[in-house]
């Protein structure tokens, strides 16, 4: 079996330097300058069509005051980034804190579309479901630590600050199952307050939430949730699958990104449109 260069390790380098730069306050052309190349290298490493060696990537990071734990980290997937891959469909994030790199890509694209089956999805998520959603694997995914738990809903909360803070993208949609109103996380206020999040999210913001019935007779996508992310050209779309608290799959074959289109827009179609959506979520409010 061949070898090939994953576009996937680049593109997430890509996003966590762009997103250093920009806390650093400094442009590309001023970190161009730091490495000794022109700003036309930083447009195409932080899009992911290029990568850096070692010493230009250690210069990089400490020009943007990287701290020892993240320059270690954004190291690692430097190596990554240069490694050729075991020609296949899918690349897996295994490097430690997978479940943070889903934002750097979701803060870049022009268009968000996501699906999740029995729980709302991250990027709609209020403070109190998120840390209900945590509390309840914790121990089971990893070693019960509340550090992990907190780290993991702070930094929740964080890549929603960066999705929906700000610029838009283009297109944001969202379709959920039905059962996540039943499937309870936390308790009656916990629920009561999640909905209260959602409705207000898809009032003030140019959101689109469509709910599925968990019945719906042939789904596509029976089992799992996924994410389908566009970008500016000539970045191709990412799909991204949905898991519990493993290591974080990723899809960038024309292919398989076609396929998760079409399964989308099938969803669409199956889906109550966003105005019988809310009456669902106003009326499971009045129960609650």
């Amino acid at each position: 079996m061949g070898r090939t260069l994953h576009t996937i390790p680049r593109r997430l380098l890509g996003g966590e330097l762009r997103r250093l730069r920009l806390a650093a306050g400094r442009s590309q052309v001023e970190a161009a300058r730091a490495i000794g190349r022109d700003q036309s290298r930083i447009n195409k490493l932080e899009g992911g069509r290029t990568s850096l060696n070692t010493e230009e990537l250690a210069a990089l990071l400490d020009f943007f005051g990287a701290d020892p734990a993240e320059r270690g980290r954004i190291l690692d997937m430097g190596v990554e980034a240069r490694k050729r891959h075991p020609r296949s469909r899918a690349y897996v994030d295994q490097l430690p804190h997978s479940y943070r790199r889903l934002a750097t890509l979701e803060a870049q694209a022009t268009t968000i579309m996501t699906y999740e089956r029995g729980i709302f999805p991250g990027l709609l998520q209020c403070a109190e479901y998120a840390e209900a959603a945590m509390r309840a694997v914790d121990g089971l995914w990893w070693e019960p630590s509340y550090e992990e738990r907190a780290n993991r809903v702070a930094f929740r909360m964080e890549r929603q600050r960066m999705v929906l803070e700000g610029t838009l993208p283009e297109k944001l949609v969202f379709v959920v199952t039905d059962d996540a109103l039943n499937s309870q996380y936390g308790d009656h206020r916990v629920m009561r307050r999640q909905v209260e999040h959602v409705l207000a999210l898809t009032a003030d913001r140019e959101i689109e939430l469509r709910l599925l019935s968990s019945w719906t007779r042939d789904n596509p996508a029976p089992s799992a949730g996924f994410t389908l992310l566009h970008f500016d050209q000539p970045a191709p779309p990412v799909g991204f699958m949905s898991v519990a608290f493993g290591p974080s799959p990723y899809l960038s074959d024309p292919d398989d990104t076609a396929a998760l289109e079409r399964t989308f827009q099938w969803l669409l179609d199956a889906a109550l449109d966003p105005a019988e959506s809310r009456d669902v979520l106003e009326e499971a409010l009045k129960r609650s």
